[in-house]
């Protein structure tokens, strides 16, 4: 994964949907590590966790939280995560800068997060073009708390990927 993430660490999957990303984090993270996949569809939390059974992958913890509350991530101590996942979810969001503020919250001193979401391209599936958020959006809302860019790449031709530290 390109956040870095690596075994024993505490990772948190914002929006996480059918946990893919969950579940590769959690095989990364190895036992002595956790995952907290995060969504506010009960109906995705429980895919995750057949699909984390399924694999044989014990350390998900799963959390159903609407992401635009201010208090929805109360139950995860600030600052335990190295590594926090947002991939494919700000163009759902409305309240994005909540979203960065739980972001920076959770991150401990050095914890990265990571943002993938969808470019300008067009491409026949995706969200709608006016729903996306540019990369120059996520910098300024990652800047506003203080979240440092470290790097910026093409993830496929159709996402990009952003990486910062606190």
């Amino acid at each position: 994964m390109r956040a870095g993430i690596m075994v024993g660490q505490v990772v948190a999957d914002l929006g996480a949907g059918a946990g893919y990303f969950s579940i590769a984090a959690g095989k990364i993270v190895g036992n002595n590590g956790e995952v907290f996949s995060v969504d506010v569809l009960e109906s995705a939390l429980e895919h995750v966790n057949a699909d984390a059974r399924m694999q044989n992958v014990h350390n998900i913890r799963s959390l159903r939280a609407d992401l635009e509350l201010p208090h929805s991530l109360d139950k995860i101590v600030t600052g335990t995560c190295h590594a926090v996942l947002m991939i494919n979810i700000l163009h759902q969001i409305k309240n994005k800068q909540n979203l960065f503020n739980h972001a920076y919250r959770l991150l401990h001193t050095g914890g990265k997060l990571l943002v993938v979401d969808w470019n300008d391209q067009p491409f026949p599936v995706g969200p709608r073009a006016e729903d996306r958020i540019s990369e120059e959006q996520v910098d300024s809302l990652a800047q506003k708390c203080h979240l440092k860019l470290t790097s910026r790449t093409e993830a496929d031709p159709y996402h990009y990927s952003m990486i910062y530290i606190k």
